[in-house]
């Protein structure tokens, strides 16, 4: 019996998550016999009680970036779905591509902590409109035990960029959904993925993913744009300790042969698409491919109590960038799993408690940029407590503002970002380590560090203090 209940504490929560990611999982309809994408459709909008929104820069006809955030509660008691809000921004009229990213996320259980069974944020459904110069799109936040019933806080982060296609070459994949409430009239969206830590030896997984458009062929670089992401034990729920995230470098290239070789036989690159691991559908395999359409990466994830590992699930939901105006910078980052009850290095002796705040604020500046509009974005992750697994009370990274001065008189453009983290049990003093990694999404490469386009970057600000 025991096994049972906990096969079906799985199942649910794997349900959970698969409704939460907004996405069509064949294999997990099949096995518990409901269509996913039809439960997603039926989760209520939760009205925002909180959020707002600014320009941090525009350039008037060409590109406008806006960050911000929404708010929601998860009333106690009632079922176990995720917090569901929709968005809505007006965009300038000379625009007519547009895209939203999530930029950050916290979620806090209300009144109490308690263990950890499932959790995640995700940006899914996203229509922009150039007639009426909108752009909308769908988030959802989930954190739960067990039972599902605990009452949470949920905060994300999000960035919008607009521009006009005519004066920057840039193309973004957002994916497919369904524009009818019986999910017909589109196929299948190719943008996300979950799947299993399976064959692991420590709480460190690492997965391969890519996306496919023939709009990125011939294109120097496709940036891949972090959309979401939803963790959950296999089991039941637990302590958290630690828990990361890292979207590791992408590149235009795609494997079919990944030359290793096991019992005799040539292992082949698998990737993970929706719920499944399929072969990149190359044009001459067994040869890989450079520029074809395809962008590759491997996230990296942790989820961790006191224990080595655990089986658990993740999903990663994201949108693809290409064009002529495209550029990336990526700073090397890891993550790398750690022993509970182990000593770190200038926070502890013998794992005595530091005591600390549980939110960790940091001001951030990137200097020499060779771009003349710069953006970041948060692409990894690494929070965890200082000794020991705890209940959960509150949990979060986030980008909280940004600004970017952009190149003048031979100079690159500068880029300044506060990045915030929370990991917390009821004891609120109780000290936490965070790192991060932050992508800089580059748009327009500067000549001789000079400002094209003659209108020039308006509305540049600092950061505003918290």
């Amino acid at each position: 019996m025991a096994t049972e209940a906990a096969a079906l504490r799985w199942g649910s929560a794997a349900m959970v998550l698969a409704i939460f990611m907004a996405v069509f999982i064949q294999g997990c309809s099949f096995r518990h016999g409901v269509d996913v994408c039809a439960q997603y459709m039926q989760i209520p909008l939760t009205q925002l009680t909180g959020g707002a929104s600014h320009t941090v820069f525009e350039t008037p006809g060409t590109i406008i970036a806006i960050h911000g955030s929404g708010t929601a509660t998860h009333a106690a008691g009632s079922s176990a779905g995720a917090i569901k809000v929709q968005q809505r921004l007006a965009i300038p009229s000379y625009a007519d591509q547009a895209l939203v990213f999530l930029n950050g996320w916290k979620l806090d259980y209300v009144g109490d902590d308690h263990h950890v069974l499932a959790l995640g944020t995700a940006i899914t459904e996203i229509h922009f409109d150039p007639k009426l110069h909108t752009l909308t799109w769908t988030a959802l936040g989930l954190i739960r035990d067990n039972d599902g019933k605990k009452g949470y806080n949920w905060t994300y982060q999000f960035t919008v960029v607009a521009w006009s296609n005519a004066n920057l070459s840039a193309f973004v994949d957002q994916g497919a959904f369904p524009q009818t409430p019986n999910c017909s009239g589109t196929e299948l969206p190719d943008n996300y993925f979950y799947a299993t830590n399976s064959g692991t030896s420590d709480a460190l997984s690492c997965f391969f993913s890519f996306l496919q458009n023939s709009s990125f062929a011939a294109n120097k670089a496709v940036a891949v744009l972090p959309r979401g992401f939803g963790f959950v034990w296999n089991d039941s729920d637990h302590n958290l300790f630690q828990l990361a995230y890292n979207m590791d470098h992408s590149e235009i290239l795609a494997e079919v042969v990944a030359g290793n070789i096991v019992n005799g036989v040539t292992g082949k690159r698998t990737y993970n698409k929706l719920g499944q691991q399929i072969l990149a559908p190359l044009p001459n395999p067994p040869a890989s491919h450079v520029d074809s359409g395809f962008v590759s990466w491997s996230p990296y994830t942790i989820f961790e109590d006191n224990d080595t590992r655990r089986d658990y699930t993740f999903a990663e939901m994201v949108s693809g960038l290409g064009g002529n105006d495209v550029g990336l910078i990526q700073p090397p980052f890891s993550i790398l799993p750690t022993a509970a009850n182990a000593p770190l290095l200038g926070f502890i002796t013998t794992c005595g408690e530091t005591p600390g705040d549980p939110t960790v604020t940091e001001h951030h500046v990137i200097e020499n940029i060779p771009y003349q509009f710069a953006i970041p974005m948060l692409t990894g992750w690494d929070v965890q407590y200082i000794c020991s697994d705890e209940h959960v009370k509150d949990v979060g990274v986030s980008i909280d503002d940004w600004s970017y001065l952009p190149p003048s008189g031979g100079t690159g453009g500068t880029l300044q970002y506060t990045l915030s983290s929370t990991l917390a049990d009821n004891l609120s003093s109780r000290g936490h380590s965070v790192s991060d990694r932050v992508t800089v999404l580059g748009l327009r490469a500067a000549t001789g560090g000079n400002v094209t386009g003659g209108k020039g970057v308006k509305g540049i600000k600092p950061p505003r203090s918290r």
